[in-house]
């Protein structure tokens, strides 16, 4: 498909924003909210425990590796790190999350505002939707 040509009011109007969603995966010796080790390539359902599986009564606790690797990972972007964070549950079926819900950051993450140069030298920086 050729590439459309936009008349200059249109670009005047309108602000092009890019939106990027990345997951990382944090070289710690044991999951984010359990002591289950994580071990690539180990068989399905051997590294699990009641935390991992949303068992009534199982609650997670924060691995501390992660949160240093995180905020080591915020401080390379420039990201305003916060004292406190919160975790939260995010409800809703999905037919690989059989215990229904996800835990997840919205509203006070562990960092955010970060910057990071592109090699043109522009900068990017990251913003957060607006919840709905």
């Amino acid at each position: 498909m050729p590439a459309v040509a936009l008349p200059p009011e249109i670009l005047a109007k309108y602000e092009p924003v890019i939106g990027l969603e990345v997951h990382v995966q944090l070289l710690t010796a044991s999951k984010a909210f359990c002591g289950c080790v994580n071990h690539f390539g180990s068989e399905p359902n051997t590294n699990i425990c009641p935390v991992c599986l949303g068992l009534p009564g199982a609650l997670p606790v924060l691995n501390g590796k992660a949160v240093e690797f995180a905020t080591l990972a915020a401080l390379a972007i420039n990201c305003q790190v916060h004292e406190r964070s919160i975790f939260a549950r995010k409800n809703y079926f999905y037919p690989d999350l059989p215990k229904g819900y996800q835990i997840s950051q919205y509203d006070k993450p562990i960092a955010e505002h970060g910057l990071k140069s592109s090699p043109s030298r522009t900068s990017a920086r990251p913003t957060r939707p607006s919840s709905t």
